[in-house]
């Protein structure tokens, strides 16, 4: 029923699109406006006339493809009309606007507000007279639309258009399903259409229309003259109409048998294609099967071989079925899972390992430094300041020395970097200083220990050595799922061939035997063992300018700020 619902509102819309094509068309309105002031015969009225009937073609030919009158009635009296199948255009008109005006249907439509209207069923001749008025032996059923046709600016009431579709046309259009019947009723339940005789649906027409087709559309079963049918109707939303479809029962079980039967043969077929198939499983699988079960017990793991594995031994005899197939493959399974999972385990051991051994590797290298500086200290300025000194170191110590954890908060990496600047400052005279931009929100962010103050070592050992100011600026920031930990400063930079270097060790994790490369390299494989490949160290330098170097760490917290500087 959709499809045929759809054609159907197809058609209608087209009709309403050409009756309101003729009322918005200026140049219709303008010719309406002309009055033709008795001289019906004259020139001037022949081409206003043909004008008209012009545009009426112009616009049907766009719209319309089927056989239709198209007619405009002004209230000069004047007949303007297209139409097909008419031998005489205009005495076809003359008797169509006289017939016209003595319809009760038409009068009530003038004397309303209506703008248009649907007139279904409407029933007239092919010599313009409707139904009721003489002798129509010729009569033939319309749909019938009228509109009222108005001057554009001034809104003055200049005539009526018809769009005449004859009822034939549904033939083409409503198409019902095979061996049933279709019918068109209009919202007042009086039949319009039917492919077949319309006695098969008096019954459910004037009488019955309301109590058996309630809802908006559905179904239900229907006994006429003895024979069971299926009703399936659908109400047009746009104008009310009902399409009703009966199809015979018989013809519904019909085909359901035939499907029934078509079903079981089908069924049969895939019954005995299954068996042979089953068999040739059963024949030509094994072989394959057993040379692949033979194949994977002669695997050699370790040195050791699948089939002289204590509890996978008999793995290479020969198999009978699919089941002890998959009882062999299963026991060789489980062994290479065992020993997979003890591969992963030792990867896990030594991976600890070589992360224990990174972080012993920094945490001596921080002491000896601090020391040395203390003693230096104390040789060039006396016993009066070592109290500051020693408290610093204290710090230092006290980071070191905990050795049970993994990480700490970012403010307490700052603490010791700060500390150990204060110790090294009683050497450089009080050149360096060292400045902290840290959001409150990152200031208990987890990292590695004792990766900061490495950096700032490096910093000062190696760009401000001849430095009268130096300048350390450490700044914390968040952006796409990261925390960014920079490390900038103003001393003579990094040689471009040089950084390359540093880049490349980073790279291919060598590591060279000076401060430079226990501090970065370390750092930076620590970072990578226990983030992952994406996180580490990353170094930008310009001669002369300074060094910077970011530390990238995942963000757990998930937080993101898209203004940063970071890489």
């Amino acid at each position: 029923m959709n499809r045929n619902e759809l054609a159907l509102t197809d058609i209608t819309d087209s009709i309403r699109k050409l009756s309101a094509a003729s009322s918005t068309n200026k140049q219709v309105s303008a010719l309406l406006n002309q009055s033709f002031e008795g001289k019906v015969f004259s020139s001037e009225n022949a081409g206003r006339i043909r004008s008209v009937v012009e545009t009426l073609t112009f616009y049907r030919n766009i719209f319309f493809d089927y056989r239709m009158h198209y007619i405009i009635l002004g209230v000069d009296g004047t007949v303007y009309s297209v139409t097909d199948g008419i031998d005489n255009s205009t005495y076809f008109g003359k008797q169509f606007s006289e017939s016209v005006c003595r319809q009760d249907w038409y009068h009530d439509f003038m004397e309303s507000q209506e703008v248009s209207r649907w007139v279904i069923p409407c029933t007239y001749n092919d010599k313009g007279v409707f139904k009721g008025e003489g002798d129509n032996p010729r009569d033939e059923d319309f749909i019938l639309f009228i509109r009222r046709i108005r001057d554009y600016n001034s809104q003055k009431f200049l005539g009526i258009s018809f769009v005449s579709f004859p009822t034939e046309n549904l033939s083409q259009i409503l198409i019902p399903y095979e061996g049933a019947a279709m019918a068109l009723f209009n919202e007042e339940q009086r039949l319009v259409y039917a492919n077949e005789d319309a006695d098969l649906f008096h019954d459910i027409s004037v009488n019955n229309m309301d109590l058996l087709l309630k809802e908006h559309d559905g179904y239900f079963h229907y006994t006429v003259a003895e024979r069971e049918y299926l009703i399936n109707y659908v109400t047009m939303d746009s104008s009310g109409w009902r399409l009703v479809n009966m199809v015979p029962l018989d013809k519904t079980t019909e085909a359901v048998d035939k499907l029934y039967s078509a079903v079981t043969t089908m069924m049969i077929l895939l019954a005995i294609g299954a068996s042979v198939v089953c068999l040739a499983m059963y024949v030509y699988v094994n072989a394959p099967l057993n040379r692949l079960i033979l194949k994977i017990s002669s695997i050699n793991i370790g040195g050791t071989v699948l089939s002289d594995v204590e509890g996978v031994e008999g793995c290479a005899r020969p198999v009978i079925g699919i089941v002890e197939a998959e009882h062999e493959i299963n026991r060789m399974v489980d062994y290479i899972e065992k020993l997979s999972a003890q591969a992963i385990k030792q990867k896990e051991i030594e991976q600890n390992l070589r992360y224990e051994m990174l972080r012993a590797q920094l945490n001596p290298h921080f002491l000896f430094n601090t020391l040395n500086v203390i003693k230096w200290s104390a040789m060039i300025s006396g016993a009066g300041n070592i109290a500051d000194m020693i408290t610093s170191l204290g710090i230092l110590l006290e980071n070191t020395m905990n050795r049970g954890e993994e990480e700490g908060p970012l403010r307490e990496e700052i603490r010791v970097a700060k500390a150990w600047v204060e110790i090294k400052n009683w050497a450089l005279k009080n050149r360096i200083q060292i400045h902290a931009d840290v959001p409150e929100v990152l200031e208990d962010f987890q990292v590695i220990r004792f990766f900061l103050q490495p950096l700032v070592e490096n910093a000062v050992f190696h760009g401000m050595e001849d430095v009268e100011n130096g300048e350390i600026w450490i700044k914390a920031e968040q952006y796409n799922g990261r925390v960014c930990v920079t490390i900038q400063d103003n001393g003579i930079g990094i040689e471009s061939e040089v950084l390359d270097e540093i880049l490349k060790e980073l790279d291919v994790r060598q590591k060279r035997r000076n401060v430079t490369g226990i501090g970065l390299t370390s750092i930076h494989e620590l970072m990578k063992l226990k983030y992952g490949p994406d996180y580490g160290l990353y170094i930008e330098s310009k001669k002369n300018i300074g060094t910077k170097v970011y530390v990238i760490f995942p963000d757990w917290g998930g937080m993101d700020v898209e203004n940063n500087d970071c890489g």
